[in-house]
């Protein structure tokens, strides 16, 4: 018989301590690392970070399952190490690629001929290309040149027509580009030339955070009991210091805000990868840290409200999905997870209940007679949580991390913060074909996902100390790094003003 999902039931009980109660086989921390029943309980038990939930799979149609198993991989497990802390990846997403023009070199031949200086060099001999204005023309020849220089390229117009730099190029706004539609050669070809465009590369960096949890005196005396039930009705159970699950609820923020918000040192003002890392001054080693979701997004697919102050709707929600749907690998059938504050998630209750209207939605509540004085109750009012457009789907989740007034002090003209009405869209891949993963350093047998120890000082205590400070203290330290593959499948919606 398959075994269910969920983990197992868990109970927390409040105490004191007690010798008889509290011995050293009880000990979570201690014991975590050898018995995996108590891993699995403290993961469960202990309120789990959005991120980590959202690579774990738990995003349903109706909401978030968090009964689920976390899912976190690996630094090693894709891709290439740099060095000792940095993960570079090729950013997935359509293998083809405009090529982007410089400018013209010498003018347009009485037979229409041309040359333009390129930037790279994707295009090759018999490729027919397609130009902003819809000018086509057929590459003659491969390209010459240099990636510092640029590279020439030799263009023929097959339809006879007159090649004007400002016209055929100029009208594209930001940076010029052309795009190689297909090829044609005579009869009797000796080859047909090619390119091998490889993806764009990411190198993200892990960030090494810590916390230090000191207890003393009275809360000793504090303790949380946990009870685990698995699935075959095995019991285990353990005690915790209520000062531990304090700091361990603290040090769990901290990440999630350093996976939302996190910005790397390891790049330069135009996006390149620095030499080296800043050095800690303490102790003379490199402090690395890496991006999070808002830098890793930020620069891509981000758009701003149309509505009221500032506020985005439906039709905003439909034209990004219709953008991020372009640059994906689906024609339909894709799924985003829209993560917003409370204000957003009103705003999409408000969304989807215009779209019905827009679209002749009829909603009916059907009540049945109960004879009760003044009419039977009604339950009015509704709760969306998917919105469904083109053959795609965007489910909304509410996260409390945008509503922080301490941590986010921007406010609009209604008064009200503008994160939480921020959307951020998220295309989080399906099954083992992750957009989306949370990794963590790993090297012999030594993993860094979530370490803990307790470090005994002169508290009376029979462990060994390590210290003469009466207190003890519990370390925590985490490294790992979150990781979008394709940006260009995910945006963000703000409110401006």
């Amino acid at each position: 018989m398959a075994t269910t999902s969920h983990p197992g039931r868990i109970t927390i009980n409040t105490g004191t301590f007690s010798e008889d109660t509290c011995v050293a086989e009880f000990d979570l921390i201690k014991n975590q690392a050898k018995k995996p029943a108590i891993r699995q309980m403290m993961e469960y038990a202990n309120r789990r970070s959005l991120t980590t939930l959202l690579v774990s799979g738990v995003v349903t149609p109706y909401g978030i399952n968090n009964t689920e198993k976390t899912k976190l991989g690996e630094v090693t497990a894709k891709g290439k190490s740099i060095g000792n802390n940095g993960y570079q990846f090729p950013v997935m997403g359509r293998i083809e690629k405009a090529s982007v023009i410089l400018n013209q070199v010498g003018s347009t031949a009485a037979d229409g001929r041309f040359t333009l200086l390129m930037k790279d060099r994707h295009l090759y001999d018999g490729m027919n290309v397609k130009f902003n204005s819809g000018f086509v023309a057929r590459v003659e020849g491969n390209p010459v040149g240099s990636p510092a220089a640029g590279y020439l390229v030799n263009f023929w117009p097959p339809s006879g027509d007159t090649f004007v730099y400002s016209t055929v190029v100029g009208g594209q706004a930001g940076t010029k580009t052309c795009f190689g539609m297909y090829t044609s050669y005579s009869e009797n070809s000796k080859k047909g030339d090619s390119r091998s465009k490889f993806a764009d590369m990411f190198i993200n960096h892990t960030t090494i955070q810590r916390k230090t949890c000191s207890i003393t005196g009275t809360a000793a005396s504090q303790v949380l009991w946990y009870t685990f039930t698995d699935n075959e009705g095995g019991q285990s159970k353990g005690w915790m210091y209520q000062e531990l699950a304090q700091g361990q609820a603290t040090f769990l923020m901290e990440d999630e805000r350093q996976k939302w918000f996190g910005v790397s040192d390891m790049k330069n003002s135009d996006g390149s990868l620095k030499n080296s890392a800043p050095i800690d001054p303490t102790t003379g080693y490199p402090i690395t840290q890496g991006d999070g979701v808002e830098e890793q997004l930020s620069g891509g697919n981000v758009m701003s409200g149309s509505g009221t102050n500032g506020e985005w709707t439906y039709a905003d929600l439909t034209e990004i999905m219709k953008q991020l749907e372009k640059k994906s690998d689906k024609i339909s059938g894709l799924t985003w997870v829209l993560i917003t504050g409370t204000d957003g998630f009103a705003n999409f209750q408000i969304q989807c209940k215009e779209l019905g209207v827009q679209t002749n939605i009829t909603f009916m509540n059907q009540v049945e007679k109960d004879g009760r004085p003044g009419g039977p109750l009604v339950d009015v009012g509704y709760n969306f949580v998917s919105f469904n457009v083109n053959g795609n789907q965007m489910i909304c989740v509410k996260h409390p991390l945008f509503d922080d007034e301490l941590l986010f002090t921007q406010r609009g003209n209604d008064g009200n913060i503008l994160q939480s009405s921020t959307a951020y869209i998220l295309n989080l891949g399906q099954g083992e074909n992750k957009n989306m993963e949370i990794l963590y350093k790993a090297a012999n047998g030594i993993s860094r996902q979530n370490v803990t120890a307790k470090l005994n000082g002169l508290t009376g205590d029979t462990e060994m100390s390590v210290s003469e400070e009466d207190s003890m203290k519990y370390a925590m330290l985490k490294e790992d790094l979150l990781v979008i593959y394709n940006t260009q499948e995910c945006g963000i919606l703000r409110k401006d003003f």
